[in-house]
């Protein structure tokens, strides 16, 4: 056995491959998921541009994957992309540790039965072990850029070691053109691959010379200096000198001139090095001219930008345009040797190049940082224990040790203590087996082969800790940034493999020759890790049955009237409707509105000027200078009423069959059919308003020296009130339910809720349900064509984000049931109470709400006490819990304030200004801390009230006055108020607060 090692290597490469394929098509997405991957399906299929800086070899791919299939498996066929990049990488990592044990073995033909058992074996457990990692696992079955980009960076390590074994063959340089080849395409990937040329380098170096610190120091600053050649060089500078060559010769050299002549020298550069017989120079040349053909996939983000796709993010589609999307400049620039920081002192952020510092990591403007940067005694605090031990340290954990939840911010756990989050489908536990495989493969590496450990040892730092400098992350992201380290993880896996083979030879050095022994270690090193991490991570990245981003969006464009245009809020709101748009053409006549992309002049010039399929031009009446000039920055908002008229004869020939309806949306001539015609109202057009007008207060900033406050409006909202004004109420405007009530602008007297949209209305009306009026019958119109496939199969995992999300439509299903309670229609209103709780059904893993216990009221009040007590049986422990956790850390947070006033008194009496201004920030960001707390202490509080009288008032008086008497156990004595003591005084408060 294992006698022919080719045939043996072969085969077991295949088996790693197959076996994660398998797994990965398992568990793949069917569809579209959240974030990013409804954009790059809808780009890849249409061969558009995606965000900043683009990922045009990806959308080439894609692009060949779907075109070929039918429109319900164009979404899975760019899917598997990720699947079938994600299994070869897992193949190209069992090939790579493989390598790594020859290195310091020496020709496999010479190995013991033992030795070539740990060496297949250790590669086994470490590829599949990476293979089923919660990381690179959910990059594997969704349509991401990072999947593709693991495997170059992949295929690059495995390159370098096939060279570093052929190193002294004729014409092994051509190794390492291929890689640089392999670095130049995944350019139109990611550039994290790039970090993975100094593992190449320090292969070559330990190959071609002994160590000495000057040696050493020379390669250093050769791989530095290639590096830099590559990105910024050729990525950013190329680009950039050559929108700006025009200008500096006159007009002689185009930009397209200058690139042919980079070309040209390039190629004069090969001939003349060839010629001259300068063989590293010429392989020097040839590798970057590999590199420049990668890169030139970005020549189709510039060519498919010119024919105006309706996805064109930052429309670059001149060389000006194209050197601001490669530098994305759309995100701003974030500081990394040098910029203005966060002052202890006065709690800002400084100003001015004079007071700009090294190593800037409290950078940001945002006032929520700005207060969060207060926690912190220091940059290098905030730098330690929250970008590197909190943005990655705790995701290695997730990796290797095991993971607490999938709620944001979650920490890790081991398995060695009750699970905090025992319900969560994320909740994994490993008992650090992974972690001390891998920390024993590290130790062992570098105790046999202290060279080779050396390049794993730097590909694990510069795709880590090089990644956290470089992105110098502010606090309270979006979402987990995991994804970003997973070149990281992929290192440490090979050190999982090696410490399996290093336990197998630590055997043999007990027991000698013992091929039963290899194969237990081996057999129980794939159970402990792999095996029991993929048992433990399958619920939550399995995402076969999942369908919910495709349907929130179909759900949202057919809450619409025809020819809207609807405002949405962010990536997370916008990528789903830009994919059922762009490939399964749904509803393609509204025009989506992304509020953060409003912020910049190329998206509002694209609205003006351009159709997006039946969609037309929107209704912006700025010049292209009035939109820089708007665009340039934020300015201050003083309060102040906005008035809108409303031209109601104009109104009435839009919607009639006028043909002159065509020219007041300015489509003249248009054969469109949905714009032969306006959509009203649903409302006769003499019962609007002649005018809508209501209060602009603006966003809150602070305040100024006087105390006074500080408001300010930001670039979508003064477009929002520019198309609102520019429109005459003719073009249905909607604002997507998930919009933030800043960005509403305080026009919610004017909504109407109609599906997950709100409609501008010009008629002000009264909210009597939620936050906006509410017509019955358009209300349940429009969720009566609702799709919710697979959301009630408790066996489809949904994440905290899609969890929440129910919540939003449950709370809509609790609405309309309500304003049919008013209607006083109760069948009505219990159809859809009924309704949206079989569609949207309450599961086990997710965290109790209010909206529960408003639910169970609802039942309560059509006498369905029996539904009521069902939900709130359900839900009481997690009641329960949510105020206990939140009560423990108000009390925690009071005991520390208590401290340090003491700490404050000792630091006045010994005259120590540092002190007492150190011990003063702290107060205040506790203060602040402890405020939000306590509403959230309110907030839950108010629910267990809820609760209570429901209890109350379905008869269970017994579990009505336990929630008092354990609750007001817990308050006594605290600032918080007690609940209602009886069923007299929670029928009352329940009165007060609109429960009946």
């Amino acid at each position: 056995m294992f006698s022919d090692h080719k045939t043996t290597n072969k085969y077991l490469a295949l088996f790693t491959f197959f076996t994660s394929l398998i797994i990965y098509c398992l568990t793949l997405a069917p569809t579209a998921s959240f974030w990013d991957a409804g954009e790059f399906i809808a780009v890849a299929h249409g061969l558009q541009v995606n965000h900043p800086p683009g990922a045009p070899f990806y959308s080439i791919l894609g692009r060949i994957f779907s075109m070929f299939m039918p429109t319900e498996y164009v979404a899975v066929s760019i899917n598997f992309i990720s699947a079938l990049a994600s299994a070869l990488t897992i193949m190209l990592l069992y090939l790579i540790i493989v390598r790594l044990v020859r290195e310091w073995k020496g020709d496999v033909s010479e190995f013991s039965l033992m030795d070539k058992i740990g060496m297949y074996g250790g590669a086994l457990v470490g590829a599949l072990t990476f293979a089923v990692s919660d990381t690179f696992w959910f990059n594997a079955v969704e349509a991401e850029v990072y999947a593709l980009s693991m495997f170059f960076t992949a295929i690059v390590v495995w390159l370098a070691l096939k060279w570093s074994e052929r190193h002294e063959d004729p014409y092994n340089e051509k190794w390492l053109v291929l890689i640089a080849y392999m670095f130049g395409l995944a350019i139109g990937v990611h550039l994290l691959n790039l970090l993975a040329l100094f593992f190449v380098a320090l292969i070559i170096y330990f190959k071609k010379k002994d160590f000495t610190y000057m040696s050493f120091g020379i390669m250093g600053i050769l791989a530095v200096t290639s590096f830099f050649v590559i990105y910024p060089a050729t990525i950013k500078w190329i680009p950039d000198w050559s929108s700006k060559v025009g200008g500096a010769t006159y007009g002689l050299i185009n930009p397209l001139v200058f690139i042919f002549l980079i070309m040209l020298a390039v190629a004069w550069g090969v001939w003349y090095t060839h010629k001259k017989k300068y063989r590293l120079a010429n392989i020097a040349i040839i590798s970057y001219a590999m590199i420049l053909m990668g890169f030139s996939s970005y020549s189709v983000i510039m060519i498919r930008s010119i024919a105006d796709p309706p996805i064109d993010e930052n429309d670059p589609e001149t060389v000006e345009a194209f050197v601001k999307y490669l530098n994305r400049d759309q995100y701003g620039d974030t500081p990394i040797l040098k910029g203005n920081n966060y002052d202890d002192a006065t709690g800002q952020i400084t100003r001015g190049t004079e007071n700009e510092e090294l190593f800037p990591r409290r950078h940001s403007q945002d006032p929520r940082h700005i207060e969060y940067y207060g926690r912190y005694d220091s940059d290098w605090d905030f730098f330690w224990n929250y970008q590197v031990v909190h943005m990655y340290v705790r995701y290695f954990n997730w990796n290797f040790i095991g993971r607490a939840s999938d709620i944001q911010d979650t920490g890790w756990q081991s398995g060695f203590s009750a699970p905090k989050y025992p319900s969560n489908k994320a909740s994994n536990s490993y008992f650090y087996i992974p972690f001390l495989l891998g920390l024993f493969g590290l130790i062992y590496h570098f105790s046999t082969d202290k060279k080779r450990a050396f390049a794993v040892l730097s590909l694990f730092v510069v795709t880590g800790l090089a990644v956290i400098f470089y992105l110098n992350q502010p606090p309270y992201q979006p979402r987990e940034r995991d994804y970003a380290y997973v070149g990281s993880f992929f290192a440490f896996s090979i050190w999982i493999g090696i410490g399996v083979t290093g336990l197998v030879d630590l055997i043999k050095s007990f027991i000698k020759e013992n091929s039963m022994a290899a194969y237990a270690v081996i057999g129980l090193c794939l159970l402990a890790s792999p095996v029991w991490m993929g048992y433990q991570n399958w619920d939550d990245h399995d995402r076969s049955d999942r369908y919910v981003a495709p349907d929130y969006a179909k759900n949202l464009l057919n809450s619409l009237a025809p020819n809207a245009l609807v405002f949405t809020n962010g990536d997370n709101d916008t990528f789903p409707l830009w994919y059922a748009q762009e490939v399964e053409g749904v509803r393609t006549d509204v025009r989506i509105v992304c509020l953060s992309l409003l912020n910049t002049d190329w998206y509002i010039k694209q609205l003006r000027d351009q159709w997006s399929h039946e969609s037309a031009p929107l209704p912006i009446d700025l010049t292209d200078d009035e939109v820089e000039q708007i665009t340039s920055g934020i300015s201050r908002w003083l309060p102040q009423d906005i008035t809108i008229p409303v031209d109601k004869e104009l109104l009435r020939r839009a919607f009639s069959e006028d043909t002159d309806y065509k020219e007041a949306i300015g489509v003249a001539g248009s054969e469109v059919p949905i714009l032969q015609s306006g959509t009203d109202y649903e409302i006769p057009v003499d019962s609007l308003d002649d005018v809508v007008s209501w209060r602009l207060a603006g966003r809150y900033y602070g305040k100024d020296q006087e105390g006074n406050d500080i408001r300010y409006l930001q670039i979508q909202d003064r477009l929002i009130l520019e198309i609102l004004e520019s429109n005459n109420w003719l073009r249905p405007v909607y604002f997507a339910n998930t919009v933030s009530g800043e960005s509403q602008l305080n026009l919610q007297d004017y909504f109407r809720t109609e599906g997950k949209a709100y409609r501008v209305i010009p008629k002000k009306m009264e909210a009597e349900v939620g936050n906006a009026y509410i017509d019955a019958e358009i209300h349940a119109r429009r969720f009566r064509d609702f799709s919710h496939r697979e959301w009630g199969n408790p066996d489809v995992y949904l994440d905290e984000n899609i969890r929440r999300m129910m919540g939003n439509y449950r709370y809509n299903y609790l609405q309309l049931a309500e304003k049919f309670i008013l209607q006083n229609q109760p069948d009505s209103a219990l159809y859809w109470l009924e309704h949206g709780e079989r569609v949207v059904p309450l599961r086990e893993d997710e965290e109790v709400s209010t909206i529960i216990a408003l639910y169970a009221n609802r039942y309560a009040q059509l006498g369905k006490t029996e539904d009521a007590l069902r939900l709130l049986d359900f839900s009481l422990d997690g009641y329960v819990k949510k105020l206990d956790t939140e009560f423990d850390r108000f009390q925690n947070i009071q005991n520390e304030l208590t401290e340090i006033s003491a700490q404050y008194e000792q630091a006045r009496r010994n005259a120590d200004i540092k002190a007492q201004r150190t011990l003063t920030q702290r107060n205040n960001t506790l203060v602040q801390q402890a405020r939000s707390i306590s509403q959230n202490i309110m907030r839950e509080r108010q629910a267990l009230i809820i609760v209570q009288y429901v209890y109350f008032r379905a008869g269970n008086d017994e579990q009505g006055l336990q929630i008092a008497e354990e609750t007001n156990a817990k308050f006594e004595g605290s600032q918080i108020p007690l609940i209602p003591k009886n069923r007299e005084e929670s029928i009352r408060t329940g009165t007060q607060f609109g429960l009946n």
